[in-house]
């Protein structure tokens, strides 16, 4: 239960003295939220956390305190606060933009995290992603300069933060083999990688995590859980499999891991590959693309161009995936169903990939380079494409010696 006692205060700014309610005693039951928000009993008083003067405006802790600014510097630095902010969220804002003018950092951070609590109560989703967004900048400043106990804390912050901010892609990359991570850290960090691949945004909590009883001796204690990034990156690069039994375990995993529209281009890749029925593709026996092309994402295409060969790339090494890969993908950036979107951000109007899609299955039907034109664009670069297709032999001999048709005209790009 909480104790609430109203006070009069004078303001240490204006000295108008006004009356201020003051939190005296709370009742703290159950864990906290994973950004550290506290439970429902104590974070129910967030109203009272911070006094706000109503004459001049001033915001902190304790009225009675001076500030380390002017008046009219107050004034300046109060300015910045969103107007369109829900009304809780404007003190603490207030509080943010008076810490990171005195680089107070530490002030700022837990300021700018109750904004974003204040703009969750109100529930609007825009301001609290720009709250999370301004935290996330300062806890990764912070992550650099200080002690491994609070460094702890803070990379559990940021996980949070990222995953609340629906940036996927950095939290993957957070490293949980890292030694300086205890064993809570750790399972957290599992578990916030495991919410977002279902991309699951909201609020959670640490009770939902079954953490193992430890002592004074949890330095000792070692997680050995699986790292859900490792395991997905793995199952799409098996989705990708021209095996048809290891596409559908792939599958099944991945419908598991994330919800069912992530995966339909992989579902799509799997109904292409198996319609085909492992026939040579030809320009009379292409794939179908089109059902891909419907549903392509940025990450599909990111999976797909990791099958494709660079020009240096040994003949002996180019596998049957590689080859199934790049076919699909010359017909997909060559396609109409396929969004101009996708084809810009492949950049696939400037370099299309030269292979016998003819032959797909003989020994040089390879991707043997990307070429790029340099001096007269694109139409240079298609009517150059379509003589190679012509001299496929030509080209492969030519490039495979560290020569290049043309050479003051084009270069090779490496995809690695």
């Amino acid at each position: 239960m909480s104790t609430i006692k109203e006070i009069s205060i004078r303001c240490a700014v204006c000295g108008i003295e006004s009356k201020q309610a003051i939190l005296t005693s709370y009742s703290l039951f159950g864990e906290s939220d994973l950004d550290f928000r506290p439970a429902p009993m104590l974070r129910s008083t967030m109203k009272y956390w911070l006094m706000e003067c109503p004459n001049c405006g001033y915001v902190v802790k304790n009225l009675r305190i001076w500030p380390c600014a002017a008046k009219e510097t107050l004034r300046h630095i109060y300015s910045g606060v969103d107007a369109s902010l829900p009304f809780f969220a404007h003190a603490f804002h207030k509080r943010a933009l008076y810490c990171e003018h005195v680089r107070d950092a530490t002030g700022a951070l837990r300021a700018y995290l109750c904004a974003a609590w204040a703009c969750d109560d109100a529930e609007d989703e825009i301001h609290a992603m720009a709250m999370r967004l301004k935290c996330l900048e300062l806890a990764q400043k912070k992550l650099h300069c200080c002690r491994r106990s609070k460094w702890r804390k803070h990379m559990q912050l940021i996980a949070d933060l990222l995953r609340r901010t629906q940036n996927i892609s950095a939290l993957r990359n957070m490293d949980t083999n890292d030694r300086r991570l205890d064993y809570m850290t750790r399972e957290l960090l599992i578990y916030q990688k495991a919410l977002a691949e279902k991309h699951d945004f909201s609020a959670h909590n640490r009770a939902e995590i079954d953490l193992e009883p430890f002592d004074d001796f949890n330095e000792r204690k070692s997680s050995d859980g699986p790292d859900p990034s490792y395991e997905l990156e793995t199952d799409l690069a098996q989705a990708l499999s021209v095996h048809p039994e290891d596409r559908t375990e792939a599958l099944e995993r991945l419908d598991f891991l994330r919800p069912h529209e992530l995966n339909l281009p992989y579902h799509a890749y799997d109904a292409v590959l198996r319609q085909h029925r492992g026939l040579p593709v030809s320009t009379d026996n292409p794939y179908d693309v089109e059902d891909i092309a419907t549903v392509v994402n940025s990450e599909f295409l990111d999976m797909m161009e990791t099958f494709a060969v660079p020009h240096s790339m040994a003949r002996e090494r180019v596998t049957l995936q590689n080859k199934t890969c790049m076919a699909i993908l010359y017909q997909l950036y060559t396609s109409p169903y396929l969004d101009q979107e996708w084809k810009n951000y492949a950049n696939a109007q400037e370099r299309l990939y030269l292979m016998r899609i003819d032959d797909l299955f003989s020994d040089d039907s390879y991707l043997v380079g990307l070429i790029e034109c340099k001096i007269q664009g694109e139409k240079c670069f298609l009517g150059q494409r379509n003589h190679f297709r012509r001299h496929p032999r030509r080209l492969l001999r030519r490039i495979s010696g560290r020569t290049v048709y043309r050479r003051h005209q084009f270069r090779h790009v490496l995809r690695l």
